[in-house]
């Protein structure tokens, strides 16, 4: 069963108001994006006049995929972009520990789904693209993984490595990731399809941290035509490209500057800082990433490389653009108001700006949770609204007779003490405060009564604040979405392969609502 949420209604993505209006058109947000979110037909009449470098990107593509074990689909798809008459959709994300959270699978599911409707309704070949985001460095964005314990509390699992600061992409497969992989799946409640599931995501002592990554979604997307790529295998034929930006590091920062107070002046906050977006990277004599500070120096270098240079969010997306003949990107909230400032840097560097598509956002709940939350009175939409106040969740439990049961018990006691208290005053006025003290004992005794009342009544039942509290982690953990926390094992584990047969038809593909799955037959 699928039912949606309104996006605005989740607390969790109602301050982004840029990325809520350019969704339904409302405001000025479309003027901030070269096409609206439909606009297919016009993203790829601009395409037609751009000439990417497909013969160098389909050779290194190939290279690539077929280096892990990719699906004779996903070959395919690879070499029909030497055509003029193919296109891509793309979808990325960091190389996230274990496939990093669910929203990643969410991101490829949708792009898979979007290619196929564009291949029939454009009537050219469109392939999904899965962008991995290998050269980011801000390990503490991929170095753990979270899961619901046994207790119903969220854990976490995570590795470090010593040489932090540098590319992703360097990271090898270390003890410490392996360590991390068997603790997680050591803690993660055993599913049904457990031991599938950690095959699945298992290590193999011949990738790199990354390639482990890329491996897995090929196993799971590549049969669907997906292509994988990292920004380090299209460097090469990048070499105009990173040039131009070094060349015009002035410009871009002043573009950004300008959209920036435009955004504010429109009402939405900017999501780039300005002064900080817009600059190559390069590295370190330890490897490490650095900022170019030098741009006309490194321009003016006899022995140029445009290997040694990689992008920032605010280029990343332009360097994706210019190397491959891409009509839609598939983002999510965040990344839609980044790209709410590059328009200015799309038509800098002469290149097309994609139709940005809002990737398909699900929580995945099983009945026996939904029949569970019915028997607090309460439901999935009211856990991820942030509806539903536990406290009034047992109130409401509480049979209307014993309420008042209590409350004459509460009466009385204050009717039996009341004559005391003129008489206590007359002979000691101290002892009035005694008496109050004494009334105060006994109505919380009472309430404490109360309490372990209500609970071993609807422990009879099952029910109790931990039990709860735990199915709110399971679907809104930490108050963030669960498709934000959970990696796509901790889904897999439960709903098994059939899970990703379902998401890609979970749902119509231009509705940006967000869908709660809820799988499994109702009980008896």
């Amino acid at each position: 069963m699928i039912t949606t949420i309104e996006l605005r209604e989740l607390p969790a993505i109602a301050g982004n108001k840029l990325y809520l209006d350019y969704v339904a058109g409302r405001g000025e947000a479309l003027g901030f994006y070269s096409h609206s979110p439909s606009s297919f037909e016009e993203a790829l009449k601009a395409r037609k006049g751009y000439r990417y470098p497909r013969q160098e990107v389909v050779r290194l593509l190939t290279t690539y995929n077929a280096r892990l074990g990719a699906h004779t689909r996903a070959m395919e798809n690879i070499a029909a972009l030497d055509s003029p008459a193919a296109f891509c959709v793309v979808s990325g994300q960091q190389a996230g520990f274990l496939g990093g959270p669910a929203y990643t699978a969410y991101k490829i599911v949708t792009s898979i789904r979007l290619a196929e409707h564009l291949a029939q309704t454009l009537s050219v070949r469109v392939v999904p693209i899965f962008w991995l985001a290998s050269e980011d460095h801000d390990f503490g964005e991929v170095n753990h993984a979270d899961l619901l314990r046994d207790d119903g509390q969220v854990g976490r699992v995570s590795f470090r490595w010593h040489d932090e600061g540098r590319p992703i992409a360097d990271l090898p497969l270390t003890k410490d990731v392996k360590q991390a992989y068997d603790t997680y799946f050591q803690t993660l409640p055993q599913g049904p399809f457990f031991s599938q599931v950690k095959e699945w995501f298992d290590p193999t002592d011949k990738d790199s941290y990354v390639e482990w990554d890329a491996r897995v979604w090929a196993r799971l997307f590549s049969q669907r035509g997906l292509v994988l790529v990292e920004p380090r295998t299209l460097r090469p034929p990048a070499g105009d490209f990173i040039r131009f930006a070094l060349g015009q590091s002035e410009e871009i920062r002043r573009r950004l500057d300008e959209v920036s107070q435009r955004l504010t002046e429109a009402g939405y906050r900017p999501a780039l800082d300005s002064e900080q977006a817009g600059y190559l990277y390069t590295f370190d004599q330890d490897g490490r990433r650095v900022r170019v500070s030098d741009p006309g120096e490194r321009l003016a270098q006899s022995e140029f490389d445009p290997r040694q240079y990689s992008t920032d969010a605010a280029l990343r997306p332009l360097f994706a653009d210019a190397m491959l003949p891409v009509i839609a990107s598939v983002l999510g909230p965040g990344e839609t108001a980044y790209q709410g400032m590059l328009r200015p840097l799309y038509d800098l560097f002469e290149v097309p700006q994609p139709v940005l598509f809002p990737r398909k956002s699900y929580t995945v709940a099983d009945q026996r949770q939904v029949e569970r939350l019915a028997q607090y009175g309460t439901t999935v939409a009211q856990v991820l609204t942030e509806q539903m106040d536990a406290d009034e969740v047992f109130s409401n439990l509480v049979p209307a007779t014993e309420e008042k049961m209590f409350d004459s018990a509460s009466r009385d006691i204050q009717a039996a003490l009341s004559p005391l208290r003129d008489y206590l005053a007359d002979i000691d006025p101290s002892l009035e405060r005694t008496w109050t003290q004494t009334l105060i004992n006994a109505t919380r005794s009472l309430d404490k009564l109360k309490e372990r009342a209500i609970r071993a009544r609807l422990g009879r039942q099952g029910l109790s604040k931990g039990n709860l509290q735990g199915l709110k982690n399971a679907l809104l953990p930490k108050g963030l979405l669960q498709e934000r926390v959970y990696p796509l094992p901790h889904l897999l584990n439960q709903y098994g392969p059939e899970l990703l047969d379902v998401l890609l038809g979970a749902g119509e593909l231009d509705c940006h609502s967000h869908h709660v799955l809820t799988l499994g037959e109702p009980h008896a």
